[in-house]
């Protein structure tokens, strides 16, 4: 199953997407959900369906910028450039998806309790102006009528819009992007099972990722003959580490004289492994984070709308009372 097995896979679902970046227009779509459809598909092809309407059997390939299913057609496109038989491939894609899922899923219940604490704590001030009120002292013709009122509210305004934005960041870099893990090296070993050299592997997966517009490249010194890559951004650690691991399997694989693929698909493994517990600890980590927005931020503007006008009230009376 070669050509037959992955030729025509984007008429299932459309001509080869290209990544619109960033995902803006982004609805993340379940991990585990994609890889019920994909495990349909690969059942389908292995009976003898055609993939094209096997993808439109079960709703066709979605072509939009979620990033699972972006990782999803660069495997394909490089099984269908390879003749790698595609419902190998469909089989490995639905394994991974599997594993990501869960592990996104780990990631965001660790994630529930620090981002409900974020918008707990940033209604303090707005509970320190209720406080401020109740006290009396004139606390709220301060904060309305004076210049040192206006300071006071204006500073505690940005103080909260300040911390607001520092506490999304702070989650949003801690929640997973939906991404495949390891995928690299997925598409390396389809590119090997396909029984051409690992020069027109990396040519392919060079190539694939490029037209993708993501992901890091394969790296020039996997195969003597591979022509040098085109000029890319720095890859991320993550990606760097896993063309680190890609050199090393393939190192391994040449002086052991034994095939890559299983060899990357172990190492894949290995790197969603690395993936969700990394994901795992930058959750753990994000509780002690989000002290910094509320000791830097949020705390002063209590002060500001709950305290200083209190104070200002105060002294403003007794002043201004025996005269």
């Amino acid at each position: 199953m070669t050509g037959d097995g992955s030729d025509g896979w984007q008429a299932g679902g459309g001509a080869a997407a290209r990544r619109v970046g960033g995902g803006a227009a982004g609805h993340r779509v379940d991990g585990a959900a994609i890889a019920r459809r994909i495990d349909q598909v690969a059942v389908l092809v292995a009976a003898g369906v055609p993939p094209p309407r096997a993808w439109t059997l079960v709703g066709g390939l979605p072509d939009g910028d979620d990033p699972a299913w972006q990782d999803v057609r660069t495997v394909l496109a490089v099984a269908e450039r390879t003749g790698a038989p595609v419902a190998d491939a469909l089989r490995v894609l639905a394994a991974a998806m599997r594993r990501t899922a869960a592990s996104d899923r780990a990631v965001r219940v660790a994630l529930a309790g620090p981002r409900t604490s974020a918008r707990v704590v940033l209604t303090l001030p707005v509970f320190g102006l209720a406080l401020a009120s109740a006290w009396g002292a004139g606390a709220v013709e301060v904060l309305v009528t004076g210049p040192v009122g206006w300071c006071c509210t204006v500073s505690a305004g940005l103080l909260v819009l300040v911390g607001r934005r520092w506490s999304a960041g702070l989650v949003r870099r801690a929640t997973p992007d939906g991404r495949v893990a390891g995928v690299l090296l997925d598409a390396w070993a389809v590119a090997v099972s396909g029984g051409g050299s690992w020069a027109a592997a990396a040519t392919t997966v060079r190539e694939v990722l490029a037209e993708q517009g993501g992901g890091a490249l394969a790296p020039a010194s996997a195969s003597a003959s591979a022509p040098a890559p085109a000029p890319a951004p720095a890859p991320s650690p993550a990606e760097a580490a896993t063309e680190r691991r890609l050199r090393e399997v393939l190192s391994l694989s040449r002086r052991a004289g034994v095939p890559a693929a299983g060899l990357l698909r172990a190492a894949a493994e290995d790197v969603r492994d690395d993936a969700a517990a990394a994901a795992l600890a930058e959750a753990e980590r994000l509780g002690v984070r989000l002290v910094l927005p509320l000791g830097v931020c949020v705390l002063p503007a209590f002060v500001l709308v709950a305290v200083v006008p209190v104070v200002v009230g105060v002294l403003s009376s007794t002043v201004g009372g025996p005269g």
